[in-house]
């Protein structure tokens, strides 16, 4: 489908290339814009209807709010001087390193989002229906519900306080109930509590409140979705965090939530080993304090039971051997405690790393089996124990456990050899206490081994500090650079919305008028005086209008004084004759003829020799269509034996015989068809006919020839060389727009002389798309475009009238 732009003011006449460029031109910008002009209450009406539409639509819909924050991931290159961990950074107690990504990836986990969404009680939202949408009543809600079910499905309650502590429920589209504020409700998904918040007054009676219940998983992954963790500049460890929300303070409770959980997540990582190792130096603490109680006790008896008692002090070349057997006592000790706790642990548990053992691939297998329990605890949280991963991992945990016992118990070993080296050392050195009296050998025994257990109790309080200290200096792993805070609403942008719909408006009723152009592209019967221009260069004399419904049945339809289209279109025709007939002092012959018959050959004939006769003019209507003579039964002449086949056949020589007066017109005679002949062409051919045609340009100014259809039978072309102008009457809705082609060749190579045509039967809904060409006072030549319907048809022709009058 081409659109072809046209120059205004086009004559009707076209020139000889015009043609080749109308029929490439399926469709007309002048006429689709005249057809927009004349339309253009359509294009208001579709702007204000869509318009309003998308107002309506915009503010039917839910708000959407941005929220914002940023924080500042904190790793060795973030370190503030003077921070905790640089100030004890020679105990070798710094965290781990963090990852941006991987920090992202935590925050963005759908397990942190449930604990928002649980610290929050975001898996129950309000929401009030106001004017036309919905808005969430997070914070201000007049209600509250607790559902009381131990197991609780998704669900909305929609609740309708009516006055004091009554009110109305449903559950879903379920019927409604009623209850009372403060009481428990009985309901299909079990029972529930209503109760009112702080918020709540008389104004809310009549409120309608939708309480949606959602699983708290269900919520997490919609904010999730909703979160954007992005990293602007990879040479920062800046993260910048924005969620979207249906309420403005929810976007930031959830990301100062979000923020305050992580970190705190982060530390409870960070210290559940040096929790576990607290727990575990706290027992032996215990343990080892009663111990040295005993000690104590056993060691005041025996001073009590000897008065005359002496403490042996043993010589400085036995000390050495005696520390030796107390450190090997003392990992042996340590090891046993740690092989008995691992074997009693009861189910996923971390192992105490900072116990003081000696052996640093011991402790390698402890903190890579505590790394792998964290993992392990993490991941069981949201998997099921049939999880592959959490399967190898279980795997893994259990090798790393009987790796640790299997160490331990060969690190027991081997301290057990040593220990025995240790004392026998200490027993030759020491050997010479047999003589001592037996008193001061027991209480030195009981001394040794009160300096054991002070030692192990002394090396305990040192690492139980150390763990302490662990705890305290603990840093979290973000910081926050820009608090929380809404950039307000950013949905629905309803300028936006209201200006697609303005476009929309415009853009609908000029589809639909270009969808009409190109259908009636697509149609080849010729509708309008446009298709005749654009498909040929024959000069159009005019066009008719269809007759109206009172005039359905009638064949003569023009009167003198009348003012209806046809009688007005006739009148233009009648004016244009003037332009388009040759100069001569004689009658003028007039040819109607048509391709085909019921284009309203003979009707037009009829009526325009009928207006040319009331126009003053001498007229002469011939019925020369000697096949059928309809146009004789048009003036209520019967075929008889007087008429124009008798005066061609010679039977009457006198042409007055002939013709009939009609009281329609005295200006307006006829001559009937007669007797239909046998050989209608052989009394054309006759010299009678050539006289008949002579005598009657004698005595008439015009000779309306009403002929058969051009081309059908020879008749046509017999009479058109005898005629001065040819009139060719199409159809509207008849004709092919291809024969056209075929008319002008045969104008071009005069087969047809002085070939106009003139369109009949225009049906006035066409004017609609901008192909319509109305009838009024024609003034001019008749091939210009728009000259206005005729007065009379309807009610507002007297204002044209009066239109008109005031311009003349």
């Amino acid at each position: 489908m081409q659109i072809v732009e046209e120059s205004a003011g086009a004559p009707a006449s076209t020139s000889p290339n015009r043609k080749e460029t109308k029929k490439n031109a399926t469709i007309s910008m002048r006429d689709f814009l005249s057809a927009c002009l004349h339309n253009w209450y359509w294009f208001v009406i579709s702007v204000i209807a869509v318009g309003c539409l998308a107002f309506l639509y915009a503010k039917s819909q839910m708000q959407q709010y941005s929220a914002s924050a940023s924080i500042i991931i904190i790793n060795d290159s973030y370190k503030p001087q003077g921070s905790q961990q640089q100030v004890f950074s020679d105990l070798d107690i710094s965290g781990s390193k963090n990852t941006i990504a991987n920090e992202i990836y935590k925050i963005k986990a759908t397990s942190l989002m449930e604990q928002v969404v649980e610290q929050l009680g975001l898996n129950i939202q309000y929401y009030g229906h106001v004017y036309l949408r919905d808005v969430n009543c997070y914070k201000s809600s007049p209600l509250e519900i607790t559902p009381l079910s131990d197991k609780v499905t998704s669900f909305d309650m929609t609740i309708v306080p009516k006055g004091g502590d009554n009110l109305e429920y449903k559950i879903n589209d379920g019927s409604w109930h009623r209850g009372r504020f403060g009481n428990k409700v009985n309901t299909a998904v079990g029972p529930v509590a209503i109760i009112k918040t702080n918020t709540y007054n008389e104004q809310y009676v009549g409120f309608t409140v939708v309480a949606k219940v959602r699983p708290v998983h269900a919520v997490a992954a919609g904010l999730e979705a909703s979160l954007t963790a992005e990293n602007p500049d990879q040479a920062s460890d800046i993260v910048n965090l924005t969620i979207k929300t249906n309420n403005a303070a929810l976007g930031t409770d959830v990301l100062n939530t979000l923020i305050t959980l992580y970190n705190q997540n982060a530390l409870n990582d960070k210290n559940s080993v040096a929790r576990s190792t607290e727990s575990f130096i706290a027992n032996r603490i215990a343990s080892l304090s009663k111990d040295l109680s005993g000690v104590d006790s056993r060691i005041a008896q025996l001073k009590v039971g000897s008065t005359n008692a002496t403490i042996y002090s043993d010589p400085s070349s036995t000390i050495q051997y005696v520390n030796n057997a107390n450190d090997a006592d003392l990992q042996m000790s340590i090891a046993n405690d740690m092989l008995a706790h691992i074997q009693h642990m009861a189910g996923k548990e971390l192992i105490p790393g900072n116990t003081g053992l000696n052996n640093a691939g011991l402790m390698d297998q402890i903190t890579a089996y505590n790394e792998a329990m964290l993992k392990y605890q993490k991941i069981a949280a949201t998997s099921s124990a049939e999880n592959p991963v959490m399967i190898d991992l279980n795997n893994q945990l259990n090798t790393l456990r009987n790796n640790i016992v299997r160490s331990l118990r060969g690190y027991i070993g081997q301290l057990r050899v040593k220990a025995a080296s240790a004392h026998s050392q200490e027993s030759a050195a020491t050997g010479g206490l047999a003589s001592v009296p037996n008193q001061e050998k027991a209480i030195s025994e009981v001394t040794r081994q009160q300096q054991i257990k002070e030692q192990l109790y002394l090396y305990l309080l040192n690492k139980r500090e150390e763990n302490a200290l662990q705890l305290a200096i603990t840093e979290p792993n973000a910081k926050v650079v820009e608090k929380p805070y809404s950039i307000g609403q950013i949905a629905p942008n309803q300028t936006s919305i209201v200006s697609a719909g303005v476009v929309l408006g415009l853009v609908l009723p000029a589809f639909v008028l270009l969808l009409v152009f190109w259908i009636r592209s697509l149609d080849t019967l010729i509708h309008s005086r446009r298709d005749i221009e654009d498909n040929c260069n024959i000069p159009i004399l005019g066009d008719l209008p269809e007759k109206r419904k009172d005039q359905k049945g009638k064949e003569l339809v023009v009167t003198e004084t009348g003012r209806d289209r046809i009688t007005e279109a006739l009148r233009i025709v009648r004016s244009n004759l003037d332009y388009v007939m040759p100069k001569q002092d004689t009658g003028v012959v007039l040819q109607l003829t048509s391709t085909m018959p019921g284009e309203g050959k003979s009707f037009v004939a009829a009526n325009l020799a009928l207006t040319c006769a009331y126009g003053g003019k001498r007229v002469v209507a011939v019925d020369l269509d000697l096949r059928k003579g309809r146009f004789s039964e048009y003036f209520g002449l019967r075929a008889n034996g007087v008429g124009v086949t008798a005066y061609l056949s010679d039977n009457i020589t006198n042409l007055d015989d002939i013709i009939t007066k009609t009281d329609l017109s005295e200006n307006l005679d006829v001559i009937s068809i007669g007797a239909i002949p046998p050989n209608p062409t052989q009394l054309l051919l006759s010299s009678e006919f050539k006289t008949l045609i002579g005598e009657l340009r004698r005595r008439y100014d015009y000779i309306v020839l009403d002929t058969v259809p051009f081309g059908m039978i020879a008749d046509a072309s017999i009479i058109n060389r005898y005629v001065d102008l040819t009139i060719y009457i199409v159809g509207e809705g008849k004709i092919d727009k291809r024969f056209l082609d075929d008319l002008q060749r045969m104008s071009d190579e005069k087969k047809i002389k002085n070939l106009t045509v003139l369109l009949n039967g225009v049906k006035l809904k066409s004017k609609k798309y901008g192909y319509g060409y109305g009838y009024g006072y024609g003034y001019g030549y008749g091939y210009g475009y728009g000259y206005g319907y005729g007065y009379g048809d309807d009610p507002s022709d007297k204002s044209r009238r009066k239109k008109n009058r005031n311009k003349a």
